[in-house]
């Protein structure tokens, strides 16, 4: 039986994993077979290397907070100061990270967390100026598609969505970008085609966004005809945002999806995550290569709990 909780999360964690070695790394330095082969090419993959000096299958702050996130979403919990306590935990105690120590922290997530721990109300924690678009919201989003799927209590999802966003990116931007991946994902949940999803997003949502300056690209008729080398990969939403969609629409797995997200480099963890969540929604879990999923840590920490999110959500 499938598990969308379990295709969720470990499409996240391993591409997330994936990207992590070469993170920061243009193009035309990220040896891709290397990281197609998860790094078997290195000798020492199971001791510290690349980019952060971890070994293979360590996952970064992309998984992390979005495990804290289905935690929260698991417990049925609906205070989101005890989302901001979990990540409170991770940034100053190493919770959910593999092992005990955070590492690649955002600037907007850091401040956020910091403004929280001095106020405890999460509805200030947020920031929100135009440079507080980074992809760190956007990252961790995914697991809300199951709520949105299976709770019918939830009448308003933008605000839904714009709520979990705004605990650290406040930004109409970033909680627009949070809105949309979640929208065309739940197209793609019952699509199960990339296309349709797209067509179907689209015309859901173009009238809202078509004419906006900042999506306009997206919401294009020649999106899926760009070069992918157009898109920024330096952690801004809207670049991580289409490059995940693009990255799905003009591929045929998740291994090629995955691979295309990282092939542009820079941040390559983030934009692999965030593709990686879609991708293992529409080919599930057992599509992951299993090179991939052998030394990824905690596999059992997350398979328990992506088992815990789906019978929390799937009996609302």
């Amino acid at each position: 039986m499938s598990n969308l909780a379990k295709d969720i999360l470990f499409g996240i964690s391993v591409a997330d994993a994936l990207g992590v070695p070469v993170e920061f790394k243009s193009p035309a330095d990220i040896n891709l077979a290397s990281v197609q082969s998860n790094y078997q090419d290195i000798s020492n993959r199971f001791l510290p290397f690349g980019s952060w000096n971890k070994p293979v299958g360590t996952f970064s702050d992309d998984s992390s907070l979005t495990f804290c996130t289905a935690e929260y979403l698991a417990a049925g919990e609906t205070d989101l100061n005890d989302l901001m306590d979990r990540f409170k935990q991770w940034l100053k105690e190493g919770y959910w990270t593999t092992d005990g120590h955070t590492f690649d922290v955002g600037r907007t997530t850091l401040f956020a967390i910091e403004n929280f721990i001095a106020d405890y109300n999460w509805r200030t924690t947020g920031l929100n100026t135009e440079r507080d678009n980074g992809n760190g919201s956007l990252m961790r989003i995914a697991p809300l598609l199951l709520p949105l799927l299976y709770d019918q209590t939830i009448t308003d999802p933008y605000q839904y969505i714009c709520d979990f966003s705004s605990v650290t990116h406040a930004h109409s931007i970033s909680v627009d970008s949070c809105f949309i991946y979640l929208m065309y994902a739940k197209q793609l949940y019952y699509a199960k085609d990339t296309a349709l999803a797209f067509v179907k997003m689209k015309e859901e949502l173009g009238i809202n966004y078509v004419k906006n300056p900042v999506f306009k690209r997206l919401f294009s008729e020649d999106f899926l005809s760009l070069s992918p080398t157009l898109f920024n990969s330096q952690g801004y939403v809207v670049g991580s945002l289409e490059i995940a969609m693009h990255s799905l629409l003009t591929t045929n797995s998740y291994e090629e999806a995955i691979l295309q997200a990282i092939s542009l480099g820079k941040d390559t963890d983030t934009n692999a995550a965030i593709t990686g969540a879609l991708a293992g929604l529409l080919y599930g879990y057992d599509s992951i290569p299993s090179h991939w999923i052998d030394p990824l840590k905690r596999k059992e920490d997350i398979e328990a709990l992506a088992n815990q999110l789906y019978a929390t959500c799937t009996r609302v």
